[in-house]
């Protein structure tokens, strides 16, 4: 027991100091982590709901407001998967120290993505209020799909660290495999324009059941229990992902040290 919570103060003090470190040599620091991603929202509200005239949701949601609720948890997926998959390059001189639990390091990296997210969080907040969306108790549920999305990125995190100490050119496909994402997930577009018999194809994607579960805390107000069809393959995928990422790890540390 006492192992465990001096890892979880190791993994928090890091995660901070990674925080801080991010945006030190900047001279306006946090802003911008939270600038860079506000202003794709505003540019894809514009475009989708000015330009295109998306206009408000069939059930009376404004467009706003549902695209915000996806981006939120975007945001956090596409940010944790970007840097935890450099977290043993980055942090190659604590890999080299034998006594170091090197596996905490992807962890440190999502960690680190949650301080934005609480952020924009409370940006969503605003949203919500501002546009006459009332607070309900299933938004409690919030906590519930972070840990969802925390385990998932550890697993994904793990296998996509320990490939890249090796081939370094899976960091590049990593950024391209998170554009290619973006779209294969309804977050600017509604999964209602795809046929029935093809939507499941996307469902079988664990970071869908994390975009449409912010929509349901926020909007819909639908407890996750009654999604238990996609929460237990959520569940079963995101397991297997993490059992992948550990044996990965476990079979390719003792190399490590090798190449850094």
């Amino acid at each position: 027991m006492k192992n465990i919570k001096t890892t979880i103060r190791l993994i928090f003090e890091l995660s901070k100091n990674d925080f801080k470190v991010r945006y030190a040599a900047s001279y306006l620091g946090i802003v911008w982590g939270i600038a860079n991603p506000l202003i794709t929202l505003l540019v894809y509200w514009f475009v989708f709901e000015i330009g295109f005239r998306s206009g408000a949701r069939p059930d009376g949601t404004p467009f706003i407001v549902w695209l915000a609720c996806g981006m939120v948890m975007w945001f956090l997926v596409s940010e944790s998967v970007s840097t935890s998959s450099n977290s043993f390059l980055e942090y190659s001189y604590l890999v080299k120290k034998v006594s170091f639990r090197i596996g905490i390091l992807p962890i440190v990296k999502i960690i680190s993505s949650l301080y934005n997210h609480i952020i924009f969080l409370i940006i969503l907040g605003v949203i919500l209020l501002t546009n006459g969306v009332k607070p309900d108790i299933t938004n409690i549920q919030f906590l519930y799909y972070l840990f969802c999305s925390i385990y998932l990125l550890t697993g994904i995190g793990l296998i996509t660290s320990s490939l890249v100490v090796f081939i370094r050119d899976i960091g590049q496909l990593v950024g391209i495999a998170v554009q290619i994402g973006f779209w294969l997930i309804p977050i600017v577009w509604s999964s209602e324009i795809i046929p029935d018999k093809y939507i499941y194809l996307f469902k079988l994607n664990p970071v869908y059941y994390l975009v449409e579960g912010y929509r349901d805390t926020f909007i819909e107000n639908v407890w996750f229990w009654h999604r238990y069809n996609q929460s237990f393959y959520f569940w079963c995928i995101s397991t297997i992902i993490l059992f992948i990422g550990y044996k990965l790890f476990k079979r390719l540390k003792p190399h490590f040290a090798d190449v850094l």
